[in-house]
């Protein structure tokens, strides 16, 4: 129990404050322990923090995975269109794992760099297998032209990518939906038959 209070109060405050701006000995005193008993869980503020990022990867990889079994007959477009429905639902459900996993993504600690980035690729390498899969049967249906399918996976992961940044940018539904929507269409435009 306490380990995971130790994660969950890691995760908000290296969240809220960075990785050098958060003490071990915040984290201790907001789930009220003191601070060498975190000791008993974890080797030191680096082991804690990666076990956190980890946990965070490991999060959005279930939902990669599930994208991936809720994938069923349906068209080309609604299969593509609700990867970016349900990904806007992962954000709103699991916020703080985002906002965290996100700041690292971006800017983590140049330490941990190199740490990080082998555990973003584990997800980059799920979810472009997922996508790509879906672009291989929309050309074999005829639903997308007749293309390198590279290029059509590396923009739709810019735009999952584009619209990550937007969900934070913009607090109102209303206004993230409507850019959701026309940087889908754009990009469906492009690439449909």
């Amino acid at each position: 129990m306490t380990r995971m209070k130790l994660k969950e109060a890691a995760m908000r405050l290296f969240g809220e404050k960075g990785y050098d701006g958060t003490a071990l000995s915040e984290i201790a005193k907001e789930v009220g322990v003191k601070t060498p008993a975190i000791y008993a869980f974890y080797e030191n503020k680096e082991d804690l923090f990666m076990t956190v990022f980890r946990d965070a990867m490991q999060s959005y990889n279930r939902f990669i995975q599930q994208l991936s079994d809720e994938q069923q007959v349906r068209s080309t477009r609604d299969n593509l269109y609700r990867i970016l429905t349900r990904q806007y639902e992962y954000y709103r459900e699991s916020q703080e794992i985002s906002l965290f996993a996100l700041r690292y993504l971006l800017f983590p600690p140049p330490f941990l760099k190199e740490t990080i980035d082998q555990a973003f690729l584990q997800s980059d390498v799920l979810l472009t297998e997922i996508i790509q899969g879906i672009m291989v049967q929309g050309q074999q249906k005829g639903e997308i032209r007749e293309q390198s399918i590279e290029p059509l996976v590396d923009a739709f992961l810019n735009v999952m990518d584009g619209l990550c940044m937007q969900y934070f940018y913009y607090s109102s539904k209303e206004v993230y939906e409507r850019k959701l929507n026309n940087a889908f269409e754009m990009y469906w435009n492009g690439a449909r038959s």
